[in-house]
């Protein structure tokens, strides 16, 4: 399956064309279903866009929203992306949006995985899944040196979400797999700047453990669309 490069003249431009894609994308599957789903990274990168996101007149009281991954760590700290999302994206127009999050303070890995896998919405195909990138290649929390690298990135996983140590970085994380995250209707990275665009353009080259976006890149399952700007 291939990529489809979208490359914008600024981050300001590109938080507007992907607000738009994202918003036609959600309304068709409301249209559709009559519920959507959207999973979205967490850093600093994606936070204009969801902010804009929020101003959005979609029926959001039917929309359930995740997270790629999630760092292990109560909701009030500042490096959690349960916080970050409910301060960009859960405001506005879209303060009824159902938020469901990845990290529960005391709940097992087991049990966090069958919440998803029981999820009335959730457990099914995503509407929209939007990647970040790190600029070790990393993406969710499937970073190069993790040992739970491998299983995260295996398509024949029997597991929706991993508890992962990125050994280069602390906390421990909660990731969805590749094999989950490929189960959309809607594939997305969202990168911004020239460092990250020289690992995708080395991870475009072909399959790499230790560049572990490029197996997202070179995949059967779904094209990627790749939202670029400098």
């Amino acid at each position: 399956m291939s990529h489809t490069l979208k490359e914008f003249a600024s981050s300001n431009e590109l938080d507007l064309a992907l607000t738009a894609h994202v918003v036609a994308q959600l309304q068709k599957a409301l249209d559709e279903r009559g519920c959507a789903s959207l999973v979205v990274s967490g850093g600093s990168t994606p936070k204009s866009f969801l902010s804009n996101l929020s101003e959005q007149p979609l029926d959001w009281g039917s929309v359930y929203v995740t997270l790629v991954d999630e760092r292990c760590v109560l909701e009030s700290h500042p490096s959690s992306n349960a916080k970050m999302v409910r301060e960009t994206l859960m405001r506005n127009l879209a303060a009824e949006v159902n938020f469901v999050p990845l990290y529960i303070q005391g709940e097992t890995q087991m049990n966090c995985q069958q919440r998803f896998i029981n999820h009335k919405v959730l457990a099914g195909t995503y509407d929209v899944v939007i990647l970040g990138m790190g600029g070790d290649g990393h993406t969710a929390s499937i970073f190069p040196q993790a040992q739970e690298r491998d299983q995260a990135l295996n398509l024949k996983t029997a597991s929706n979400i991993l508890l992962t140590d990125p050994v280069t970085v602390t906390p421990l994380r909660l990731t969805q797999t590749r094999k989950r995250l490929l189960n959309t209707r809607n594939l997305i990275l969202h990168i911004t700047g020239s460092e990250k665009q020289k690992v995708f353009e080395q991870a475009s080259k072909e399959q790499n453990a230790e560049l572990p976006i490029s197996y997202f890149i070179h995949q059967e399952e779904i094209n990627l669309d790749v939202f670029f700007s400098e």
